[in-house]
């Protein structure tokens, strides 16, 4: 599975508050979703979402991966802008 979406996954789950509205927004399935989710934290071994029927919250793991994804998602964002803008900066 691709890390990337993986990642891109998570940062949309974790802001949007559900499966659903993440799952809408990139015009998926929310069990695609939930199953992005699930490899994700099995890669790391680590629990990032506390998932119940009624909302989703992070763990103090996956608050600080989010800061980072975040961050990563950014600059891979600028990296390709700049590339596709006609030259590195």
């Amino acid at each position: 599975m691709d890390r990337l979406k993986q990642l891109e996954s998570f940062v949309s789950v974790a802001t949007r508050g559900s499966l659903t509205a993440a799952a809408k927004a990139e015009g998926v399935a929310p069990a695609i979703m939930g199953r992005r989710l699930d490899a994700l934290e099995e890669r790391l071994g680590v629990k990032l979402l506390v998932r119940t029927t009624r909302r989703i919250t992070l763990t103090h793991e996956g608050s600080a991966f989010l800061e980072d994804c975040q961050r990563l998602l950014v600059e891979f964002a600028n990296a390709e802008a700049s590339v596709s803008a006609g030259g590195v900066k």
